[in-house]
C-alpha cells in the first residue's frame, strides 16, 4: 500500500479542491434598489467593487454597474460596462470551444464566471436602448441585430457543449450517462424586434421595420409558451401611421427582477453499495407585482402599456438547457471520482489486510467527493422581469410624462415622474421607466 500512498493523496487533494465561495453580501445595493434609489444603489455596489470582483468576477460586477449607471440616466458610463462584460462573455466563449478537462473534474465555482446565454442576448438590447436615449439611432440598430444574431446561435452553441461533455466521457473510459438534454425553446425575442422596427421607422428605413414588426409577430405565434399573453396592439398587422406633423412617443417600461440560481442536490447511483451526491443550478422566477401600467401625459390619462416580453420565462427556458448540461456533467465527475476510489480500495485490499488508518482514509475519500460538489449559482443582479411596451402620438414640443405602475387590485405601487420629454416629429423619440416590484 505505501508506493499508492502518494497516488491516495494526490486523489485526496483533487477531492479536496473545495469550490471557492462566491458569495458576497450585496444587501446594502439591493436595498437601495428596491427602494427605487438608484444612485445609492450604485454607490454601495461601487464601494463593494473588490469584493464582488474577487468573489463573483469581472462580468458580474460590470453587468450589474451598467444596468444600475443606465437607471441613474448615466447612458454612456452604462455602455462602457456593459461593452466590457460583453466582451468578457465573448472572450469566455472563445476559450471554452476546447474543452478545459479541469472542469470535469472539479466543481464549476472553480472556474471564471462565462455569464449565461440570456444575460448575453439582453445586454445588446439596454445597450441599443442606452443609445437611443443618447440620439444614436444607428448604433442602437446595430445593437439589436447582434441581440437577435445571438439568439439565432443558441441551439448551435448548446449541442456544441454537449459534445464536450460526450468527448471527455469516450476519452476517460466512462462510457455513457444517462442524463436528459434540453434543446431551448427560445429562438425569437419580441422585444429585440419590436425595438427594432420602432428604430426602422424612425430612421425611414420601411423594409427594415416591416420585417422586425412581422419577427415580433413570429415571435409570439411560434413560441407561445414563452408568450402566453396577448400580442400588444401596437404590432398588429396594419399598426396606425403616424399623422402628417405629429411625432410618436413610444413608451418601454421594465418591471420586476430576473430569475434567481439556486442549488439542487440529488443522490445518484454509481455502482453497488456506493452512492453520490451531485450539485447543479436551476434558475428559479421571482413573479413581478405589477399587473398593469398607465401613462399620462401633462396630467392627462392616456392609456396602458401591454406586456411585450417576458424576460423571466426566456431567462428560466434558455438556462434549463445550460442546468441539464450542468447536471450531466456533475454524473460525469462523479463517475471519475467513483473509479479514483475504487483504485484506492483495491489498492489497499492488496496487502490483504486494511488498516484502521487506511479505512479512515478511504472514508474521508467519500465524504471529500461529495464536499467537493457544489452548484454555481453565480448571476448578475439587476435585470428586470417583464418588458411592456405602447406609444402615444402627440404634437412635437415638450411634455411630463407620468407613469403608475399597478398590482392586480389597481393599487398603485410606484409612480415614475419623466419631466422634459421632447417629441420631434419623423425622429425615434423614446421614454424608459422601470419599477423593481
Amino acid at each position: 500500500m505505501k508506493r499508492h500512498t502518494p497516488l491516495c493523496f494526490l486523489l485526496l487533494a483533487t477531492l479536496l479542491l473545495c469550490s471557492c465561495s462566491s458569495y458576497v453580501d450585496i444587501s446594502n445595493s439591493q436595498s437601495h434598489f428596491q427602494n427605487t434609489n438608484y444612485s445609492q444603489a450604485f454607490l454601495d455596489l461601487e464601494q463593494q467593487a473588490p469584493s464582488l470582483l474577487k468573489a463573483q468576477g469581472p462580468i458580474i460586477l460590470n453587468y450589474d454597474l451598467g444596468m444600475l449607471a443606465r437607471l441613474n440616466k448615466s447612458y454612456k458610463d452604462s455602455n462602457n460596462y456593459l461593452s466590457e462584460s460583453e466582451r468578457l462573455i465573448r472572450e469566455a466563449y472563445t476559450q471554452s470551444i476546447t474543452a478545459n478537462v479541469a472542469s470535469f473534474i472539479v466543481n464549476d465555482n472553480t472556474k471564471a464566471y462565462s455569464g449565461e446565454d440570456y444575460e448575453d442576448i439582453y445586454i445588446n438590447v439596454f445597450k441599443a436602448l442606452n443609445y437611443l436615449h443618447q440620439g444614436e439611432a444607428e448604433s442602437a440598430l446595430v445593437e439589436l441585430n447582434r441581440s437577435i444574431e445571438k439568439q439565432a446561435f443558441l441551439r448551435q452553441k448548446y449541442e456544441k457543449q454537449v459534445e464536450q461533455v460526450a468527448s471527455y466521457r469516450e476519452k476517460q473510459g466512462l462510457g455513457s450517462v444517462e442524463g436528459q438534454s434540453y434543446a431551448t425553446s427560445f429562438s425569437t425575442s419580441a422585444l429585440a424586434n419590436y425595438l427594432s422596427a420602432i428604430v426602422a421607422e424612425g430612421m425611414g428605413e420601411e423594409n427594415t421595420r416591416y420585417y422586425a414588426m412581422n419577427q415580433v409577430r413570429h415571435a409570439f405565434a411560434s413560441q407561445p409558451a414563452l408568450y402566453p399573453f396577448p400580442l400588444p396592439s401596437s404590432a398588429a398587422e396594419d399598426p396606425q401611421n403616424v399623422e402628417n406633423g405629429l411625432g410618436r412617443l413610444h413608451v418601454v417600461g421594465f418591471t420586476g427582477q430576473a430569475p434567481v440560481k439556486e442549488e439542487r442536490i440529488e443522490s445518484i447511483y454509481v455502482s453497488y453499495a456506493n452512492r453520490a451526491k451531485i450539485a447543479y443550478p436551476v434558475l428559479v422566477g421571482r413573479p413581478s407585482q405589477v399587473q398593469a401600467i398607465e401613462v399620462s401625459v401633462n396630467g392627462s390619462r392616456v392609456q396602458r402599456l401591454e406586456r411585450i416580453e417576458s424576460i423571466k420565462d426566456i431567462a428560466v427556458d434558455t438556462f434549463r438547457a445550460k442546468s441539464e448540461l450542468a447536471k450531466l456533467k456533475a454524473i460525469t465527475r462523479a463517475m471519475a471520482k467513483a473509479i479514483g476510489i475504487a483504485a484506492y480500495d483495491a489498492a489497499a485490499m492488496e496487502d490483504n489486510q486494511v488498516t484502521a488508518a487506511e479505512e479512515l482514509l478511504g472514508w474521508i475519500f467519500r465524504i471529500a467527493r461529495d464536499v467537493s460538489e457544489s452548484a454555481d449559482i453565480r448571476s448578475t443582479h439587476f435585470l428586470p422581469s417583464e418588458a411592456w411596451i405602447g406609444y402615444i402620438d402627440l404634437s412635437p414640443g415638450t411634455y411630463t410624462v407620468e407613469i403608475s405602475f399597478l398590482n392586480a387590485s389597481n393599487r398603485i405601487l410606484h409612480q415614475e415622474v419623466l419631466p422634459n420629454q421632447v417629441v420631434r416629429a419623423d425622429a425615434v423619440n423614446l421614454t424608459e421607466t422601470f419599477c423593481p416590484y
